[in-house]
């Protein structure tokens, strides 16, 4: 069986609804969002109507995972602190202003990861004594591997599919790019992370990602999308894993 996953959606739902059509359309019998619900963009020409992908999600029964901002933005709400005086970057105002208290409780319950066969979907959980670490760095990467109970583990990212990170038989690990749209995954334990829907400038906020995963975790498809025309963009997605710095730091 595969499983699509995309995440970073922020409030973009026309991309988020192409990434999810691409996904099926690749062979995906479900599809999970690993969480982003907040981030939209740095400009404001870059960011939708708040909630919108959030409505769209529920609407149509797609698990969703939370991040630790998911979960801090909807505590605020909970909170009633959508009226505070204090500073409140306005994209995230005004999303506060949009949610209702039901739809917040909502993100607020939703898990951080959630596992199918031989995989793992994560959010993007950074801290480093998170149970499931972004594995950024040779620590998280060493922390992720002691926990993980299923083969592989896979995490969003608004800096595009940034790296794969290998534990080899005799424990060594190892960070390397994705080679291409796809990639065996033929390591004991493997963590990956697969970019997003939204995406930070200048190369990845043109660009829309997801990835199709068979449950053994023998196989990972990347699928890329122009954010303009919604259209399938395999060869600039190519050329940006190629040209993309190894997001990896001992």
């Amino acid at each position: 069986m595969k499983i699509g996953m995309f995440g970073y959606p922020g409030d973009h739902v026309e991309r988020t609804q192409a990434v999810y059509e691409a996904l099926k359309e690749a062979g995906s019998h479900e599809v999970i969002c690993l969480g982003g619900l907040i981030f939209s963009g740095r400009r404001e020409e870059e960011q939708g109507p708040p909630v919108t992908v959030l409505r769209w999600l529920r609407s149509n029964n797609i698990q969703t995972l939370a991040n630790d901002t998911d979960r801090q933005i909807a505590g605020w709400r909970l909170q009633s602190l959508n009226s505070t005086t204090g500073y409140i970057q306005p994209r995230v105002r005004k999303f506060l202003s949009a949610i209702t208290r039901e739809e917040a409780q909502w993100m607020y319950a939703r898990p951080a990861a959630v596992p199918i066969g031989d995989i793992l979907c994560c959010s993007d959980s950074l801290t480093i004594d998170a149970l499931y670490p972004a594995p950024l760095t040779r620590f998280n990467a060493s922390k992720l591997f002691g926990v993980l109970e299923q083969k592989a583990a896979f995490f969003p990212s608004a800096n595009g599919p940034t790296l794969i990170v290998r534990k080899q038989s005799d424990n060594a690990i190892e960070a390397v790019k994705f080679e291409g749209m796809e990639d065996q995954m033929d390591a004991p334990k493997i963590a990956a992370i697969i970019g997003g829907v939204m995406g930070t400038p200048p190369l990845n906020s043109d660009l829309s990602w997801g990835a199709v995963v068979d449950t053994s975790a023998n196989q990972i498809s990347l699928i890329c999308l122009d954010s303009k025309t919604l259209k399938p963009a395999p060869e600039r997605g190519t050329m940006l894993i190629h040209r993309a710095e190894l997001g990896w730091r001992e």
